[in-house]
Order: C-alpha cells, then sequence, then structure tokens
C-alpha cells in the first residue's frame, strides 16, 4: 500500500549547523523571542501590562468560558468511545510488534507526576474545604453549606475537575502524537498530531505556527504550575523555621522568597533535565511517587478510615451519576445574592480546564515519548482511568480528613480559616500532632519541590522537542538550560507585576489558541483509526 502525503513524514526544515544544530530556527528563536519580549513589556511596563492580561483575562473569560466547557465535554465522549471500539484493543502506538519501553510501574509515575503532581498537592485540601462552604449546589440552597449532605456535593466538583476531563485532555494529545509519530514515522512535534488532515502543508508556515502556539501555551501552563508549589513550599517553610522571610504579616509569602524558592527548583530542574529522561527524569517521577503514596497512607491510617471509605464510594457514584449533565453545564450570571453559579464557574472550572489544556501540549507528548508499544485502549486505560482512580482516592483521603475535622470540631474553622496555602499544614498539625507534624510537613515540603522539578523537565524535554522538528539533538544540556531560564524568568516577571493572580491569568489566556489546535486532534485520531479499521476490512 502505498503512504499518502497526509502520513508520509514531514521534511521539517531544521539547521545543519551552529548553535542551533538540530533545531527549527523560526520556531527556536521566534517563541523565545515572543517570550523575552513579555518579560520586559512586564518590566518596563507593569501597570500596562497588567491592565492589558486582565482585559484579556475578561475578554476570555465573556467569549472563550463556553468554549471550554464544550470541548472538554467532547474530550471525555471522545476518549469514552474509543475505549469500547473494538479497533483500539489491536492498534498499537507504534508497529504491530513493539512493546513498551518502561515497565507498568515507572509508566505511571511518570505520567502522574509530570501530569498535575503538583497541583493535586496544591489543591488536596483548599479546594474540597472550599467547595464544602460554597459550591453551586450550595448556592441555590439544593444542600446546606459545610454540612454532612455537603461532603458528597463538594468532593463531586473536585472530582469533576480532576477525573475524566482533565486525563482525556491528556490522553488526546498523547494518542494523535503516539500514532502519527510511533506509527507512521513523523517527527516527535506538535504539527505531527494534525499531520494526518493537512499533510505536507506543515512543513511550511503552518506547521511552525503550530509548533510555536505549542511552546507559549506550555509556557503558561507551567508557570502556573511552579508558582501554585512555590507558595506552598515558602508557607511550609514559614511554619517549619518560623521565619518572617517566608510569610509576611497576612501569611502571603513575598515576593523575594518567591523568587528566592524559584531558583532553587530551577536549579534542581536543570540537573534532572540535563541528566536525560531515562535517568534523572525517571528517578525524580518515582521517588515524587514514593512521597505521595507515603503522606496518602498517612493520612488514611490517621484517620476514620470507614468514614473517608463511605465518603469515597458515595462521591464516586454522584460524580458517575451527575457526569454527562455536568460536563455539559453552563451556568447563568445572576444570583439573587452572593457569588453566582456563573462566577463560581469562572473562578473554579474554567481556570481548571484552561490550566490543562495550558499543560496538555508537553504532558501529551511526554505520554506520547515514553508510550510506544501500548495500544490505544491500554493506553487510554493507563492515562485516563487510573491518574482518575488516584485523583479520587488522594482528594477522599487528604480534603475527606480536612472535612471530617472541620464537621466533628476537631479543627474548629483552623483550615477553613486558613489562607489556602496554608490549609494543608494545618491539616496535618491536626492529624498528626506535635512533633510528628514537623517530620510531615517537611515532607510535604520536599515532595511539593521534587513534583516542581519533575513537571519542569517534563516541560523543557517537550519544548526542546518542537523546537527541534522532534529531532534527537534536542537532548543537548545547553539549550535545556537556556529553556529553563527563559521559564524562570517569565514565571518572576508576572509575579511581580501582579503576584499569583497574574500567572493564573496568563493560563488562562494562553490556553485560547492551543484549544483550537485540540479541536482538530480528534479529527485526526479519528482519520488514523478510520484508516486503520478501513485497512484491516480491506485485508479480511
Amino acid at each position: 500500500m502505498s503512504i499518502s502525503e497526509e502520513t508520509s513524514p514531514l521534511d521539517i526544515h531544521t539547521v545543519s549547523r551552529g548553535f542551533y544544530e538540530g533545531f527549527n530556527p523560526v520556531v527556536s528563536m521566534t517563541t523565545k523571542l515572543i517570550v523575552v519580549l513579555l518579560v520586559v513589556a512586564l518590566i518596563t511596563y507593569p501597570q500596562e501590562a497588567g491592565e492589558s492580561l486582565d482585559y484579556l483575562k475578561t475578554f476570555t473569560l465573556t467569549y472563550f468560558g463556553d468554549w471550554y466547557i464544550y470541548l472538554m465535554a467532547s474530550f471525555v465522549g471522545f476518549c469514552g468511545l474509543l475505549l469500547v471500539l473494538p479497533i483500539s484493543g489491536r492498534i498499537k502506538l507504534g508497529a504491530p510488534g513493539d512493546i513498551p519501553e518502561y515497565s507498568t510501574h515507572s509508566w505511571l509515575a511518570m505520567m502522574f507526576c509530570s501530569g498535575i503532581g503538583v497541583g493535586i498537592l496544591v489543591f488536596s485540601v483548599s479546594e474540597p474545604i472550599s467547595h464544602h462552604a460554597v459550591n453551586p449546589d450550595i448556592i441555590v440552597g439544593a444542600v446546606a453549606a459545610q454540612s454532612p449532605q455537603s461532603v458528597s456535593s463538594s468532593l463531586r466538583f473536585v472530582f469533576l475537575h480532576w477525573g475524566f476531563s482533565a486525563w482525556t485532555c491528556y490522553a488526546l494529545i498523547g494518542l494523535a502524537l503516539g500514532l502519527a509519530c510511533h506509527r507512521h514515522g513523523q517527527p516527535m512535534t506538535m504539527r505531527s498530531a494534525v499531520a494526518p488532515l493537512f499533510g505536507k502543508l506543515l512543513e511550511g508556515s503552518v506547521g511552525h505556527v503550530i509548533d510555536m502556539i505549542s511552546i507559549l501555551a506550555i509556557v503558561a501552563g507551567i508557570t502556573t504550575t511552579i508558582v501554585l508549589g512555590l507558595e506552598q513550599i515558602c508557607s511550609g517553610l514559614s511554619i517549619l523555621t518560623g521565619s518572617t522571610f517566608f510569610s509576611d504579616q497576612s501569611g502571603n509569602p513575598p515576593l523575594t522568597a518567591l523568587l528566592t524558592a524559584l531558583v532553587v527548583a530551577i536549579s534542581i530542574a536543570i540537573g534532572s533535565i540535563t541528566s536525560g529522561i531515562n535517568r534523572g527524569v525517571k528517578w525524580v517521577s518515582n521517588f515524587g511517587m514514593m512521597l505521595a503514596f507515603g503522606v496518602l497512607s498517612v493520612f488514611a491510617l490517621s484517620g476514620s478510615a470507614g468514614w473517608l471509605i463511605a465518603t469515597f464510594f458515595d462521591s464516586v457514584v454522584a460524580y458517575f451519576q451527575t457526569l454527562p449533565a455536568q460536563i455539559m453545564t453552563i451556568y447563568e450570571p445572576t444570583s439573587a445574592t452572593g457569588l453566582s453559579q456563573s462566577e463560581w464557574q469562572s473562578a473554579w472550572t474554567i481556570f481548571y480546564w484552561a490550566w490543562w489544556i495550558a499543560f496538555a501540549p508537553f504532558v501529551g507528548l511526554f505520554l506520547a515519548r515514553i508510550s510506544r508499544g501500548r495500544t490505544v485502549r491500554e493506553f487510554i486505560l493507563g492515562a485516563v482511568l487510573g491518574p482518575t482512580f488516584m485523583c479520587f482516592l488522594w482528594f477522599s483521603v487528604i480534603g475527606g480528613s480536612a472535612i471530617l475535622m472541620e464537621l466533628d470540631g476537631t479543627a474548629a474553622g483552623s483550615i477553613s480559616d486558613a489562607a489556602h496555602a496554608f490549609r494543608i499544614y494545618e491539616t496535618i498539625h491536626l492529624v498528626m500532632g506535635p512533633g510528628f507534624d514537623t517530620v510531615m510537613e517537611l515532607t510535604i515540603v520536599v515532595l511539593f519541590l521534587v513534583l516542581i522539578v519533575a513537571s519542569t523537565t517534563a516541560a523543557i524535554t517537550a519544548i526542546k522537542s518542537i523546537g527541534a522538528a522532534g529531532g534527537t539533538l534536542a537532548e543537548t544540556p545547553t539549550h535545556s538550560m537556556m529553556w529553563a531560564i527563559v521559564i524562570a524568568a517569565v514565571t518572576g516577571a508576572v509575579m511581580a507585576v501582579g503576584g499569583v493572580q497574574s500567572i493564573r491569568d496568563l493560563m488562562i489566556v494562553g490556553a485560547v489558541p492551543f484549544s483550537g489546535i485540540m479541536a482538530l486532534m480528534v479529527v485526526a485520531v479519528s482519520k488514523i483509526l478510520f484508516d486503520a479499521w478501513r485497512a484491516d476490512s480491506v485485508r479480511i
């Protein structure tokens, strides 16, 4: 059978010598220039930059909020359909004889830690506690705030944000790239994910734009992750040391502390990424998974196991019962008093959907890179069902423990009244008691650092692969260090202008262009699988 133009490998121009040897100069240099200009604008015109970012965020929420919701819902439906198709059990991300390069344990560890490892720790207590006080059900009076009846409701909304929607978003890109690159020999760069649709057209400016948008989305997503993690590290260090350097009078980490922690985290990330995926990245991810399960075990053994298990099952049942309607719901922007359902949805759900989309380019590319030899069905099961179950268990045990202590009076409001970045540490103090809590707090600080490093190294790996048109010369340590510095610079600049909130706004805006590319990937994956099914039918 002849190879069509749509499936024949793309010939993407790369430089043959010099500093950018092996890299596409348009993609690599232009994206760096755009990010550097952004940093310069933020530093030179901080007020104007802040106002512009706020305007763009409002514009995005107004005109693209509904788009985010429908798009993410389509990812869930699409992956669910692929899971039950018979051909999904036969088609591999690679040649028929390929076998997985990594063990299932290492594969899942690298996927989980590089995916949303930082976020799941950042929001493990804060989000369930927040939803226990305010969520759409509470806003309309369906359940009472901070009551036993609102436990299942609060975790159901947590599961909405951390369940199938997040992981199908990542799996879609992993599938599109895995099928295109491992099965059809396309280069491991983002434009290859839509090669079945555009073919050789992607060798020129169209492909360059797709790759540049992907890199910029990665930068927006990873900066958000880094800042959220740094905020938690500084809060933990302020508790452990009692130093005002890590926390001001209102309990917020000052910019100096955040920048110091940023330098430390980026320095470790440089060491990890320059050692390669099979060494630094793999070891860091496995270590992070080990620490995460250790933390989970401590909470499970220290809490009321029976209540936590019942809460887990009740919340999972509630999630599945309401999932079809919930993922398609767009709340009206009206409320008699206080926060409206629409405002809550913008602050939580739209934020998450934009975060997952911005995160998806490098997580999806990373998943594709480590998943050669997996069948489509095996990939979806591993990339969606496994992490979703882990997220549900994590939030039920850790977040559920915090809610239980508020319900039975143990916390007496100390967790819910604590600042966002301190809630997990306050929960640890109540669960562990004096003495042992210090050890666990230190463990949490280390785990945050490990997960930041794992996510950053995965992001840089993806950025280099895209910039080098999927070539092996993307492994050069110099470019790893350059991108680490660039990411650190934009992170520090945005924090200096508007703090943590500005980072969130940047990510919400930055995810819009790439969301359109992801919509095309649904069509591209469908075409690859349909062509494979048709070829099987012809042979039969």
